[in-house]
């Protein structure tokens, strides 16, 4: 692909670069805003948002730096909204909302907003918002437990339009409110979603009177180029490879010692990949399973982390891979199947496949396995103190495998999380609950020349009666494997003390679990595999 001779990249690309430069300051202007009036602390502190700039067609055009199994599935999401309502329907001020997996979101717990931004009497692109409610319904608080099929795991909204000529259906709203938990704090974060994409909004318009609407809307698709041709590049100077890596997932919540094999093959020829899942199990009865979107987020992270990392990730970016997954399976579910671990354990682990084949290619280029997960904990019930109902999610960090020259980092959320860390005292102020241990656990580090990160215990006890509480987790079977010689790191464990002293070990996936007062919960993930042969006195 060459430059095409009318774009801004080959006429003024110092005017490209100012403009383009402006769009990625958008998404980071929209999603400090919808954290600085969002209420839940998923979003005010942990950031569990994403924020990105669609072209006409739905395409990404810029994204944040926020997370990437958020804005990896973004082009699905644009093009199912554009599919349902066509570009030339929209007026100034419509608003679209949808989480459904199957059209084009990743799970449920994901809102997303996408809004129009005209200039000149003319639709310019529009502005997204990927924000993660803590709670949409289903059988457990946090709506992110151990089910069998979606329809448990909360409300399933497909393209709907939330807001017209600015003003808020407050119908569908209610009805969609109706049928979550605290619904009074899902209508506070809905309205800071709806502030970042109004932010946008105005921030476009501001470029396209500035720059002019053409310009924009020019740059818009000329920054895909952009991406494409990095891309190209860089994937040209790296050595052909076909290589193959497998690896099995700890189980689905349901059936013990099932065999999850997670399988792929990679085939690099001069400036495209091929990514092929084929020989990956069925969808499992548990919420491991991934819809296409979420493991193309995968895929394009895990390349793009490949090259460099210094790409401007957007839909051009992500155009160089070709995907096969089969229908049916673990990277490619259909409906009826869950699919809310999918986000948090199933893509990170389709990470660490993907990593592990690319390191019989490129082993100076890739990091040893993860924690595998983002180790979701939730918990919710009534708080008699306060006179509130109260539902929380949050996400645990692990260690991230080490890569040539540097130590895995400890207690981070990796690879497809990116959030933040919830700081304990901010959730003793807010719920009724109290933490015991809050440490890294330096012994899961995985040994090598260069070590992995270490993993984190977190123990929270329950201050009243009639919790519910549920974990999603990974690793607590299958370590992170260590890379060109390194070891693997330590496994996770997740265990359930009650007050009068019993001692239970629970699953990778399990819950909704009721506690009571005095129970608590004793997180502890996996550590990163480590690079190199570790060092003699190591070993």
């Amino acid at each position: 692909m060459t430059i095409p001779p009318e774009s801004l990249l080959a006429r003024d690309p110092v005017t490209f670069e100012v403009i383009r430069g402006g769009l990625y300051a958008i998404c980071e202007e929209m999603k400090a805003v919808v954290m600085r009036t969002s209420f839940s602390p998923l979003l005010s502190l942990s950031a569990d948002l994403s924020c990105a700039l669609l072209d006409t067609a739905g395409e990404v055009a810029a994204q944040g730096n926020d997370i990437p199994v958020h804005l990896g599935a973004m082009p699905f999401t644009g093009r199912a909204v554009l599919s349902a309502f066509p570009a030339a329907g929209w007026n100034e001020g419509d608003a679209v909302l949808l989480n459904d997996p199957y059209q084009g979101g990743s799970h449920l717990p994901d809102m997303s907003l996408l809004m129009p931004a005209f200039a000149e009497g003319a639709l310019l692109g529009f502005t997204a918002t990927r924000v993660h409610w803590p709670d949409v319904g289903g059988i457990a608080a946090g709506s992110s437990s151990v089910t069998d099929e979606i329809l448990k795991e909360g409300l399933r909204i497909p393209p709907i339009l939330i807001l017209r000529g600015g003003q808020v259906r407050e119908d569908v709203l209610n009805l969609i409110l109706a049928n979550v938990r605290v619904p009074e704090d899902r209508r506070g974060d809905f309205r800071a979603q709806l502030a970042g994409n109004m932010r946008g909004v105005t921030r476009m318009q501001d470029l396209a009177r500035r720059y002019g609407a053409q310009l924009v809307r020019q740059v818009l698709a000329d920054s895909q180029i952009y991406s494409r041709l990095q891309m190209q590049a860089r994937l040209a100077a790296l050595p052909d490879c076909d290589v193959s890596h497998a690896e099995t997932m700890d189980g689905d919540g349901f059936v013990a010692g099932q065999a999850l094999t997670i399988q792929v093959r990679i085939v690099k020829t001069g400036a495209t990949v091929a990514v092929d899942f084929t020989g990956t199990a069925a969808q499992a009865r548990g919420p491991v399973n991934a819809t296409l979107p979420v493991t193309a987020s995968s895929v394009y992270y895990t390349l793009i982390s490949l090259v460099g990392g210094e790409v401007p990730p957007n839909s051009g970016a992500y155009s160089i891979v070709s995907i096969n997954a089969p229908k049916g399976s673990l990277a490619h579910a259909v409906y009826p199947a869950p699919v809310v671990a999918a986000n948090t354990e199933t893509s990170n682990r389709i990470v660490d496949v993907l990593l592990g084949a690319l390191a019989k290619a490129f082993p100076e280029r890739v990091p040893g396995g993860s924690y595998g997960s983002a180790c979701v904990v939730t918990f919710g019930g009534y708080d008699p103190t306060r006179g509130r109902h109260f539902v929380h999610y949050e996400t645990v960090g692990g260690g991230m495998g080490a890569r040539l020259g540097h130590d895995g980092a400890s207690g981070q959320r990796v690879h497809m999380g990116n959030t933040m860390n919830l700081p304990i005292e901010a959730l003793e102020s807010s719920f009724p609950v109290r933490f015991h241990a809050y440490e890294l656990l330096r012994k899961t580090r995985g040994a090598g020349q260069w070590r992995g990160g270490a993993g984190v215990r977190r123990v929270v006890e329950m201050l009243t009666d009639g919790v519910q509480a549920s974990v999603l987790g990974e690793r607590t079977v299958t370590p992170a494997a260590g890379v060109n010689g390194g070891a693997a790191g330590g496994l996770a464990q997740f265990t359930l003390l009650t007050a009068d002293g019993t001692i239970r070990r629970l699953d990778s996936k399990s819950g909704p679990h009721l506690m009571g007062r005095g129970d608590r919960l004793d997180i502890c993930t996996a550590g990163g595999g480590g690079w190199g042969k570790p060092l003699a006195k190591e070993s």
